[in-house]
């Protein structure tokens, strides 16, 4: 290759790198910057969706104890309704034995 064309060839290259050089740092920077912002996004996105998710659960979790309490006192009321009615029906009767009882003395008409 002559000395003209190595010049011209070494004049372009220079040139190219005066042009491509800052343009690729700048994009690079750019590039990087948005790294950085969704890396920063992700976190933050990350972060609020466990808040959510906390609070999520533990409402569940209250919603959860709310209804075993109603339950509970459900199963209460019910077993005190049943103990109330088996008495009844205890005294109920005893009394048709006592009534059968005081009957079966009485003379016959």
């Amino acid at each position: 290759m002559s000395a003209t064309a190595r010049t011209v060839v070494d004049s372009l290259r220079e040139v190219m790198q005066d042009i491509l050089v800052p343009e690729l740092k700048a994009v690079k920077v750019s590039v990087d910057s948005l790294r950085t912002e969704m890396k920063l996004s992700h976190e933050s996105l990350r972060t609020e969706m466990k808040l959510s998710h906390d609070s999520l659960r533990e409402e569940m979790k209250l919603r959860h104890e709310n209804l075993e309490r109603m339950i509970q006192h459900g199963d209460e009321r019910s077993e005190q309704l049943i103990r109330s009615l088996a008495d009844k029906l205890d005294a109920a009767i005893d009394v048709r034995e006592r009534l059968a009882s005081i009957e079966a003395r009485l003379p016959r008409q």
